[in-house]
């Protein structure tokens, strides 16, 4: 992100969740979720580019209570769909001793194994991202942002690929190369060679032995700072000409380009609210993602998709937040608004994964979906006025941006974050009793898209000829009008969200989608993994329309002037799912359900 980098992601990793009961007071909570693991197991599907996602970078912090404790919010076993990880292989691997999984476990390993498992039993889909290096495998003997010895790398993305194979379902090979920081020594003949070629067929050797499973590998996405030192090897010193230049690099090597199924970019509010570097190459995040898709397809690679890396939107009062609504205060709000935005243009223009972190951690940028619960009651008795009730009745709610000191839940100490390390108290809530962030419940919106454990595929995209979400009616109106669509094969039913900024509850608007899957140029052709195409809803079957159009409170996220109907029993006629939206309001939802 920024010349802070190393202290932020150390500071993250370690320091990533709040401290929780133990295992057994865990084990003793009862939560209802969606994602049982009997029934989402059931469910399970082979993840292509094809499929959507929209989910969590959730980074677990060692305490089986803690994960298991977040693996049951409805963030995680309702809304999610899949869940990133950052790997660490400083972290994991921190020993030669350690690379032995069976005898010498690392207990970073062990954490996220943990998390990953408590994924899978709930039918989220999981991908890792890889980073760093232990001071045994770096060339320089030193640990963290060091260049690997050559053919080390391959050695341990194919021991971490052998290990949770059938369990991980994508790997970004690394993570913001194009700052020299993350590799100190290193440059991007090294990188794209080294890394990613060499450790996309070493995954992918894996992946391919008996019983032969898909997989998904990328690349890595790239920092938005554009004031930061760029990887030797690539043309300018910092910036957007850089990342530039690094999108060309990566497309120009084709023995690179064989091995991977997509590229990266990072998905932030950066500098300007909405991921500018120098406003004119990247002036936001959708901008950048035209850039690397008009790249991929000038080389004829319009099958290769483009994947989000790390994702952020800051919520606090600090400076690493944006005034975007101009009311003069830096808060969730301004989070609020710029998930919108940040969410609606991407999704609409083709990004079809996209996540944020899960909750609050004790880094410098404040940027959790959810806050912090003190679920084994131990924050409060330590720093009782740290912790307020939860409006749900569940755990209080933490209201410091605290780091841990201790090895157990019975023994840590909280250790509020000094001046520097840009804290919060309650005061910066918009909601202090409420478990989750404002923005938590635009991005709840958006996550109906993927739909939780249910296999997911990307449908029509707004603006495709012949395979284009139609809107028409003076409901859609205003400055932002966002349009989405997607297949669910688990249901054999269609979503599609339709957000228009101007609706005031008194318009109306016809929406018209394709029935099946159609061919599309980036999305379900003649290159895809799978062939989806033809299926949905077929001419004269019938199907059910249900339509939910609300607005979402600014104040507390709840839903406001929520109108729902139902028409049953509807005809498709000329490939063609239809409804009309009476009383519009900004966020509506369509669900096309087959009856046939």
């Amino acid at each position: 992100m920024y010349n802070t980098i190393a202290l932020f992601f150390l500071v993250f990793i370690f320091s990533s969740c709040v401290p929780v009961a133990s295992s057994n007071y865990a084990n003793n909570q009862t939560h209802n979720h969606a994602g049982d693991p009997e029934s989402s197991l059931n469910k399970s599907y082979d993840w292509t580019t094809d499929h959507m996602h929209v989910g969590v970078r959730w980074q677990p912090f060692g305490l089986p209570g803690c994960e298991l404790y977040d693996a049951n919010r409805p963030l995680i076993s309702e809304h999610s769909s899949y869940a990133q990880f950052w790997v660490s292989w400083n972290a994991i691997e921190p020993t030669e001793k350690s690379t032995d999984y069976a005898n010498h476990m690392s207990g970073q390993l062990r954490a996220i194994e943990n998390a990953v498992d408590l994924c899978v039993q709930r039918g989220v889909k999981v991908e890792f991202v890889m980073w760093h290096t232990p001071k045994w495998a770096s060339v320089s003997g030193r640990g963290g942002p060091w260049k690997p010895k050559p053919g080390m790398h391959a050695e341990f993305v194919t021991r971490l690929a052998e290990h949770f194979k059938g369990r991980v379902d994508a790997y970004q090979l690394y993570h913001e190369v194009n700052l020299q920081g993350m590799m100190s020594d290193g440059d991007s003949t090294f990188i794209i060679n080294e890394i990613f070629t060499n450790g996309a067929k070493a995954i992918r050797k894996v992946y391919d032995a008996d019983p032969k499973m898909p997989v998904i590998i990328s690349t890595s996405g790239t920092s938005p700072c554009e004031a930061c030192g760029s990887l030797e090897g690539l043309k300018g010193e910092k910036g957007a000409i850089s990342v530039d230049d690094y999108y060309d690099q990566l497309i120009a090597n084709t023995e690179m380009m064989a091995q991977v199924d997509a590229l990266n970019m990072n998905v932030s509010d950066h500098f300007n609210g909405y991921g500018m570097m120098d406003g004119l190459i990247i002036p936001n995040v959708w901008t950048q993602y035209k850039l690397v898709r008009e790249k991929l397809d000038h080389s004829n690679f319009h099958h290769k998709k483009i994947l989000s890396s790390e994702s952020w939107i800051v919520w606090d009062g600090s400076n690493n937040n944006h005034d975007v609504n101009a009311d003069g205060v830096r808060d969730e709000k301004d989070a609020y608004s710029k998930t919108i935005t940040i969410f609606g243009k991407l999704l609409e223009t083709g990004l079809n994964t996209v996540n944020m972190p899960w909750c609050d951690n004790s880094s410098r940028w404040s940027m959790g979906l959810t806050k912090r619960v003190d679920y084994n009651g131990r924050v409060k008795q330590l720093q009782p006025e740290w912790v307020v009730p939860a409006n749900d009745g569940g755990p209080g709610v933490v209201t410091r941006k605290i780091a841990l000191r201790g090895s157990s839940d019975e023994n840590f100490a909280p250790v509020e974050m000094p001046s520097n390390g840009l804290p919060f108290t309650e005061k910066n809530y918009a909601n202090p009793g409420d478990p989750n962030h404002l923005h938590f419940y635009i991005w709840k919106w958006y996550s109906q898209i993927s739909g939780g454990s249910d296999e997911v595929i990307r449908h029509a995209l707004a603006g495709e000829r012949g395979n284009d979400i139609t809107v028409l009616g003076v409901g859609m109106t205003g400055n932002e009008q966002y349009r989405i669509s997607s297949y669910n094969r688990t249901k054999n039913s269609f979503t599609v969200l339709i957000y228009s900024s101007g609706a005031n509850g008194k318009g109306w608007a016809d929406i018209s989608i394709p029935s099946t899957v159609q061919n599309g140029k980036y999305y379900n052709n003649d290159q895809s993994k799978r062939d989806f195409r033809g299926e949905g809803i077929q001419d004269g079957h019938k199907y059910n329309a249900i339509v939910s159009t609300k607005d979402i409170s600014l104040e507390d996220g709840s839903d406001l002037n929520l109108k729902e109907s139902k028409f049953s029993k509807q005809v498709v006629n000329n490939g063609q799912l239809k409804v009309r939206v009476v009383g519009m309001n900004k966020f509506t939802t369509i669900e096309f359900t087959s009856i046939n």
